[in-house]
């Protein structure tokens, strides 16, 4: 279950920026996850809320947008996505072997809602 680090590595960020930034609660966290990742949002959702219990992280919501997997080839400039992908990683067009990895492999916080704590009272 790689999702469990995945996840550990993520409160080990937010740890770190809660420090820095002061953050009230923390009411969701929006996180990129690439398709080739291979994770499985139910389990990763799990992992998340097992995680953090009792820490300033309880309670957050986290919320995964899977990205998909897309190439392009350097030779040709084709650029195809993992639905078309038939040639084993070669080019669809040119078949050249030289091809780059646009997308895919994200592990990126997009965002986070954060309860504000600097609220004056009148």
């Amino acid at each position: 279950m790689h999702e469990l680090s995945l996840i550990e590595a993520l409160i080990e960020e937010l740890e770190k920026q809660n420090e820095l930034n002061k953050w009230g609660k923390v009411l969701k966290v929006n996180l990129k996850v690439g398709a080739m990742r291979q994770v499985i949002p139910e389990v990763m959702t799990f992992a998340f809320e097992v995680s953090t219990e009792g820490t300033f992280l309880d309670g957050a919501k986290l919320e995964l947008d899977i990205v998909p997997i897309k190439w392009r080839c350097k030779a040709c400039g084709n650029e195809w996505d993992e639905e078309r992908a038939t040639n084993g990683g070669l080019c669809e067009k040119c078949g050249s072997i030289d091809v780059e990895l646009l997308s895919g492999m994200e592990l990126e916080i997009e965002s986070l809602e954060v309860e504000d704590t600097d609220v004056t009272e009148s």
